[in-house]
This record gives C-alpha cells, sequence and structure tokens, in this order.
C-alpha cells in the first residue's frame, strides 16, 4: 500500500465514516424504542445535567421523524462531512504556498508530495474517489 493510499484510508475513516457511525449509531438507537420506553430508563445520577438534556432532545427528535424524513437526514449527514472533508482538502491544496499552509504528513513525508499519483491531479479532486473506493458507505453525497 502505498503513502497515498494510506492517507486516503485513514482520512475516510477519521473524517467520514467513524463520524457517520456515530450519527448512525444515535439514530438506531432512538429508533430502537418508543419516546416512553425511553423515558422510563433510569438515568445516571452522575451525568452531566446539560449533557442529559441534549441526550434526551437528540432521542426525541430522531424518534419521531418519519421513513423518509429519516432517509433525507442520512442524506444530509453525509453530504454535510463530505463537504467538509473536500473543503478542507481544498483549503489545504489551495493555501500550500502561503502563510496560511496546513502542513500534512504521512509517515513522514508531505502529503502534497503525492500530487503526481494523483489522478484527479488534486487532493480535493481526489476525494471523490476515495469515498467509492475506501468508504462503507459509498459514493460522495452531494
Amino acid at each position: 500500500m502505498t503513502k497515498l493510499e494510506k492517507f486516503a484510508e485513514i482520512l475516510i475513516q477519521k473524517l467520514r465514516d467513524e463520524n457517520y457511525e456515530f450519527y448512525l449509531s444515535q439514530k438506531n438507537y432512538s429508533q430502537s424504542m418508543t419516546l416512553d420506553e425511553y423515558n422510563q430508563k433510569s438515568k445516571n445520577p452522575n451525568y452531566d445535567t446539560e449533557s442529559q438534556k441534549t441526550d434526551d432532545e437528540r432521542f426525541e427528535f430522531l424518534n419521531s421523524l418519519s421513513a423518509k424524513q429519516i432517509e433525507q437526514l442520512d442524506k444530509l449527514i453525509l453530504s454535510t462531512l463530505d463537504s467538509t472533508a473536500f473543503n478542507f482538502l481544498r483549503e489545504v491544496e489551495e493555501n500550500l504556498l502561503t502563510d496560511k499552509s496546513i502542513g500534512m504528513t504521512i509517515e513522514k513525508h508531505n502529503v502534497e508530495q503525492f500530487t503526481k499519483e494523483l489522478l484527479s491531479g488534486t487532493l480535493f479532486g481526489e476525494y471523490f474517489l476515495w469515498c467509492k473506493q475506501k468508504s462503507k458507505f459509498g459514493k460522495y453525497q452531494y
């Protein structure tokens, strides 16, 4: 596996798949029981009150959505993650030679040195391909 492939796997895993899996776990939990069942569950008395309130509101929101709304929310969350990663990579690449440059390395090699290996010519352009090839959740979401 090349350094670029390792970088792509890490990027997809950390910026896309792990975050989407977190959302899916929250969604699945919220759909695993009724609101009444959730409210009857005992709460951890050591848990921060504000955090519990946030958890309760999230549960209620996700529990109240229809199947069509959930489908749209799934797409929106994945699209937001993809836009974030794409914009981050574009920012990195567009500012390589400026004072705003963000340096990234993998195995002590600068990521920007891999541009000759890129099919699209840019890191952010390559993100589309990486989603399709390396993500558990398929192609880039618009």
